[in-house]
């Protein structure tokens, strides 16, 4: 049986350093998708820079989806370092706006709101922590509490003075990534207000062909309300930095594991995100931490990973892809005998696509077949199987290429595009002779064929699973 990897590497970018050069040295068939972090007033620049990707990238329009993160970025930046400066525990540093007047200059638009007495902040993502001593009208007073280093550049978060995400905080500029053909998924602040993304929703179904939705975990509210959220969204993406910083980080590796699961259950996408190969900015090797975090995520059934925007910064990004692409693989050889660390061994079946989907899996395994092979409109039923965690490869059958693409970042699902609907009677001739001229399987082999809707196909709908034998 071939072998498709089923997790898969998402490269990540801030526009700042998406230069000419950098987006040449995007290649389809060694990285799984692009995400973009845009920041306020940037919408226009990040929508042409997707653009520019999918005209100028070979293969980027048919294989690469690409992920627009709505306005959740750092509230500050420490600037105008020389090199990396060392900071220890006890030390107590002054950082000002303005250039010259502390031990660090910090570049934010929100400095009258973003430092709050006694209330921690980090910098560059934790490495250093500190407390607020002191608070001035033109400078703060730290106290490290954890020690490290810090580059320039390095982000600042106050988790305590932090708004919580609402669909009313993000600019009403952003919605234009909503509309435009070129951006596959967007990714929604860390909103826990179910009616709020049901909003989102909404908007977005008014519009043809609009993009799929994931929501960040970043808080403890989108945490503690999971389950409401989930049925408005394709999926979600674990931004573990940000839940260190709301909670013991001792629980984070826990609640990714259960994310992923909840994820699971509701047959919805997980993609883990934070400092994956973040170290390789500076360093030609990965840390020991970052290897097995990519690890975890494949053993944890993850859909992606999501490597670090500071990884793009640097002079070893495309050693990083690489390197990402390899854990994986390593991780899966041994998935393949050890299965994963949470499985969805009993699922509540609820639904005709759950019924459909989960007969279909189990078929699938018992008969040893080589594929599991679904016509779907627009990706469900390949979610749906997915989600059970199944080794047998997932074939996609579907008319919208851009389905195609997306689904391209779902866990095992290989996507192919049908050029036109046949007629209910012909399906199974088109779909055998679509087998053998773009996937592996050869005459004799068994696949499932998976359908819970025929209604595009004929007069009325039939919700089906059946054994085929490559003819």
């Amino acid at each position: 049986m071939i072998k498709l990897r089923r997790t898969h590497v998402i490269w990540s970018f801030e526009t700042s350093c998406l230069t000419d050069a950098l987006i040449r040295t995007i290649d389809p068939n060694k990285v799984d998708a692009i995400r973009i972090v845009s920041k306020h007033g940037e919408i226009d620049q990040v929508i042409d820079i997707c653009r520019r990707i999918k005209r100028e990238v070979p293969m980027a329009q048919e294989k690469l989806p690409l992920l627009v993160d709505l306005y959740d970025r750092p509230r500050g930046f420490i600037v105008g370092m020389e090199g990396p400066k060392e900071f220890k525990f006890g030390d107590m540093i002054k950082v000002s706006p303005e250039k010259g007047q502390g031990d660090l200059n910090i570049r934010t638009e929100e400095w009258s709101d973003l430092f709050s007495l006694d209330h921690s902040v980090y910098l560059a993502n934790g490495m250093v922590v500190c407390k607020t001593r002191e608070v001035k009208k033109d400078y703060v007073t730290l106290e490290v509490v954890q020690g490290g280093m810090l580059y320039s550049d390095c982000d600042v978060q106050v988790p305590a003075t932090k708004k919580q995400a609402r669909i009313d905080t993000i600019p009403e500029d952003a919605w234009k990534a909503a509309s435009d053909p070129d951006i596959d998924y967007l990714i929604l602040p860390s909103i826990e207000d179910a009616a709020d993304l049901e909003k989102v929703k909404k908007r977005l179904e008014a519009q043809p062909n609009s993009p799929w939705l994931l929501l960040k975990v970043a808080t403890k509210g989108t945490l503690k309300n999971l389950e409401e959220l989930l049925p408005f969204v394709h999926g979600v993406v674990v931004s573990r930095v940000e839940l260190a910083m709301r909670m013991d980080p001792a629980l984070v590796p826990m609640v990714t594991k259960e994310v992923i699961q909840k994820c699971s259950d509701y047959a919805k996408m997980s993609i883990v995100a934070s400092e994956m190969l973040g170290s390789m900015r500076h360093n030609v090797t990965p840390t020991r931490a970052e290897v097995s975090d990519i690890a975890n995520a494949v053993f944890d059934g993850a859909d992606a990973v999501v490597l670090s925007e500071e990884l793009a910064y640097g002079k070893f990004a495309e050693k990083g892809v690489s390197l990402a692409v390899k854990t994986i693989e390593d991780a899966e050889s041994s998935t393949d005998t050890q299965g994963l660390n949470w499985v969805k061994k009993h699922p509540e079946i609820t639904t005709e696509i759950e019924a459909v989907t989960f007969a279909a899996y189990r078929a699938a395994y018992r008969n040893q077949a080589k594929g599991l092979v679904c016509i779907t409109k627009a990706g469900n039923t390949a979610l749906h199987l997915s989600s059970y965690g199944v080794q047998t490869p997932i074939i996609a059958v579907t008319m919208s290429p851009d389905v195609v693409r997306r689904l391209r970042l779902v866990r095992g699902v290989m996507g192919i595009l049908l050029d036109e609907a046949p007629d209910i009677e012909q399906v199974f001739p088109i779909v055998n002779s679509l087998m053998t001229r773009k996937t592996w399987l050869t005459e004799g082999d068994r696949y499932v064929f998976v359908s819970v809707s025929l209604s595009s196909l004929g007069k009325e709908a039939s919700n089906l699973f059946t054994v085929q034998t490559i003819q």
